[in-house]
C-alpha cells in the first residue's frame, strides 16, 4: 500500500487551502468583499477606536482558527474512527470453510 498521503501530511506538503483558494471561488470572492468592508469601516473611526477594532479583528481570527483546527481534528479522529471499525468488521466478510 501506498505511503504517499501521509508522507505528504508529515512533510506538509498538502495543498488542502491552496485547492478551495482559487482567484474565482466563491470563498476568494467573499474574503475581498470583507477587506474591502473592513478597510471602509476603518476609515471612519478615530485613533482609538482603530485600535480597538484591530485588537478585536486578531481576538476574532484567533478564534476562528483555534475553532477551524479544532474541527479538523475532530473530523480527522472520526474518520480514523470510522476506517477502524470498517477493518475490524472486515473479517466477517471472507468466508472461512
Amino acid at each position: 500500500m501506498s505511503q504517499e498521503i501521509l508522507e505528504a501530511l508529515a512533510n506538509e506538503n498538502l495543498q488542502l487551502v491552496k485547492m478551495s483558494m482559487e482567484h474565482d471561488s466563491e470563498i476568494s470572492k467573499e474574503m475581498i468583499k470583507l477587506g474591502k468592508l473592513r478597510a471602509d469601516f476603518e476609515k471612519v473611526l478615530s485613533e482609538e477606536e482603530k485600535e480597538a477594532f484591530e485588537n478585536m479583528k486578531n481576538t476574532s481570527d484567533s478564534v476562528s482558527l483555534n475553532y477551524a483546527t479544532e474541527r479538523f481534528i475532530t473530523g480527522f479522529r472520526l474518520g480514523v474512527m470510522m476506517m477502524m471499525e470498517v477493518f475490524a468488521g472486515s473479517d466477517k466478510l471472507i468466508i472461512h470453510e
